[in-house]
């Protein structure tokens, strides 16, 4: 991927102006007056929208890691929308595309291209991905007509919520109960694809081809992402923390749905698989 002449940043000022803005109003949480509900709000905002994301988008969206009753699957991926992340057919073909060519040319957002590129620059570059590669690489998931309203209407859950928690709670303690929790989890979302792919930052115990690396610290923060070498070696794993030690919230989550009767055809790897370095 370094020999490959870089495309310029085609920079979308559109996104930027939007990041911009909602990371500025979450900022503004540190001079406005705080609620004393503020605090335990914002941690369950932060691990609703993180649920949402490597729950519903990553792991059952993606990959198909567990089946599950559709409402079950509509409320996973609508809190996660509450980011302003694009569609599940757009976000899924990025992250599909992402395993082909992890690390690689074709790969979406790779450090080997920059630290920041990875992290956040591929969102900003309009060259990154394409409005369509959704019909090649999700096939299996265009049948859902909501997804396709979402591609049309990709921040009308993100404003519905705004509104109403803005009405019900008051808009100075917007920030602070949401905005600023989103913020909070959308740059733990971008770790994932950044540090997660520097071998220096953690460990690799898999030998996959690709760069994928485990870090703890941010499987504390994107809620068992971080474990991002193991998802690389056995990507339709529902499982990312294969130790018990190995702090890994969305699985237990996944298990309680299990439990529940609301989650089934939980893929998990073998112990074989789990201990077998993979190539």
């Amino acid at each position: 991927m370094a020999d490959t002449p870089v495309p310029p940043l085609r920079v979308n000022k559109l996104v930027v102006a939007y990041l911009v803005v909602v990371h500025a109003l979450a900022a503004s949480a540190f001079f406005l007056p705080v609620p004393s509900y503020a605090l335990p709000m914002a941690v369950c905002v932060y691990v609703a929208l993180g649920l949402g994301t490597t729950v519903g988008l990553h792991r059952l969206i993606c990959h198909h890691a567990f089946e599950c009753p559709r409402w079950v699957e509509y409320t996973l991926v609508t809190l996660a929308m509450l980011t302003g992340q694009g569609s599940p057919l757009l976000w899924a073909a990025t992250h599909r595309i992402h395993h082909a060519h992890a690390d690689a040319h074709g790969d979406v957002h790779s450090p080997q291209r920059s630290f920041f590129y990875a992290h956040l620059g591929w969102i900003i570059d309009d060259g990154s991905t394409g409005s369509e590669d959704w019909k090649t690489w999700c096939r299996d998931i265009v049948g859902h007509r909501y997804y396709h309203w979402l591609l049309r209407y990709r921040l009308v859950p993100q404003l519905v919520t705004v509104v109403v928690l803005g009405l019900v709670l008051g808009w100075k303690a917007l920030p602070a109960c949401f905005l600023l929790p989103m913020v909070c989890w959308m740059q733990s979302t971008y770790l994932v694809n950044s540090a997660c792919h520097v071998p220096l930052l953690g460990v690799r115990p898999q030998s996959t081809r690709d760069q994928s690396t485990n870090v703890w610290w941010v499987s504390v923060l994107a809620l068992g992402e971080g474990w991002h070498n193991n998802h690389h070696a056995y990507p339709a794993s529902a499982r990312h923390g294969w130790k018990w030690w190995q702090w890994d919230p969305g699985w237990i989550f996944i298990r309680l749905l299990e439990q529940l009767g609301l989650a089934w055809d939980v893929r998990v790897p073998t112990r074989r698989e789990n201990e077998a370095p993979t190539t």
